[in-house]
């Protein structure tokens, strides 16, 4: 197996050792052996990155005919966000979400995505880190490898709005602010004066009521309405910064080694498919807490491109140099990686154009 092609083999490779680690070991399986590969992930069904997760589960049973089935964990009720990588490695898990964000440093290749005013189409940088871990001994699949791990599909963390009680309409309003905030994009705030905290999603909703914190950031506007946002701020902003995380759907290398032939493709098959299912379903689920926003007579705002600019020259410089450093630390030439992102990233814009952020539609709307 010396090919990848795109996130659909990176994900398809997931799934195999996914099955493998179902089985309770490594060996080849036969042709079609059926087997139930058991799922988790930190967040819930009803989100928009769960409907995609669902969505794939879903099409893998039914393209597989069966052969491949799915014990489904939700609501980190398996694993914490914090012990996928190692519970897809020791096979507490067979396929789960890992968000590079809460193991910082260890996937700074994968967390190109999240380098601030690069992109707000999460589609894109979907298919772009497809793209780029499509050969099995690329730098960004080999990021995976050393830690046992084959990325399935990525799913990107659409825009973030910034939640806050109090308007933000310029760069200088964010001074003094107390933030949750933990993706990489957002450490540019800490350059305009905000104080960045950084919260476990669970306790958000609680901090914001209790005003512990004065605003969320990092989490998609998408996520707005189930995480019930809306009751306890009264503004969301896009400052323009892009899309906020960057995670991947994942499996152990034993178990995608131990899938059949017929099964790998299956996988690959729908891990193509899941930029442009992450584009439908951020659309819908858009507009879900756009309209939760509107029912509680809440504000959505867009800030303006000169506001957004302050912030991008006060800290992109900054952060972009301690992912380089990072990428350095690696053992990898991160001037050439980020060439390869970006022609990738831009290509890719160009297949999944006129995507807007959530918070400009429900704005314009």
């Amino acid at each position: 197996m010396k090919k990848f092609r795109g996130a659909g083999v990176t994900a398809l490779l997931s799934t195999a050792a996914l099955a493998l680690t179902a089985c309770g070991g490594g060996g080849a399986s036969g042709d079609g052996d059926a087997r139930t590969l058991t799922f988790s992930y930190m967040a819930g069904e009803a989100t928009p990155i769960g409907e995609v997760w669902t969505w794939w589960m879903d099409e893998v049973e039914d393209r597989s005919g069966g052969t491949l089935t799915f014990d489904r964990f939700w609501d980190a009720t398996l694993l914490g966000a914090t012990e996928t990588v190692e519970g897809l490695a020791d096979g507490r898990a067979d396929v789960g979400q890992v968000l590079p964000t809460v193991y910082a440093g260890k996937f700074p290749l994968s967390s190109v995505g999240e380098l601030p005013f690069e992109s707000s189409n999460p589609a894109a940088v979907s298919q772009a880190l497809g793209e780029l871990g499509r050969d099995e001994g690329s730098p960004l699949a080999a990021e995976w490898s050393d830690k046992g791990l084959v990325p399935l599909a990525w799913s990107i963390g659409s825009s973030s709005a910034l939640a806050t009680n109090e308007p933000i309409e310029t760069a200088d309003d964010l001074s003094g602010m107390r933030l949750r905030a933990n993706d990489r994009g957002s450490k540019v705030l800490a350059a305009v004066g905000a104080n960045l905290i950084n919260i476990e999603l669970a306790e958000v909703y609680g901090s914001m009521d209790r005003g512990l914190v004065d605003g969320i950031y990092g989490i998609p506007f998408s996520f707005t309405g189930p995480l019930k946002y809306p009751e306890v701020a009264d503004h969301f902003t896009d400052l323009g910064i892009g899309v906020s995380t960057v995670n991947a759907l994942s499996m152990g290398e034993t178990t995608w080694d131990s899938l059949s032939d017929e099964q790998r493709e299956v996988v690959l098959e729908v891990n193509s498919e899941v930029p442009a299912k992450i584009a439908e379903v951020e659309q819908a689920w858009n507009e879900s807490s756009c309209d939760e926003v509107r029912a509680e007579d809440d504000t959505a705002f867009v800030l303006p491109q000169a506001e957004s600019d302050k912030i991008a020259d006060a800290g992109k410089d900054e952060v972009d140099q301690e992912w380089r450093d990072q990428v350095t630390k690696a053992g990898e030439d991160p001037q050439a990686f980020y060439a390869s992102y970006r022609s990738a990233l831009d290509a890719a814009e160009a297949e999944n154009p006129g995507i807007e952020t959530g918070v400009a539609i429900c704005a314009a709307g």
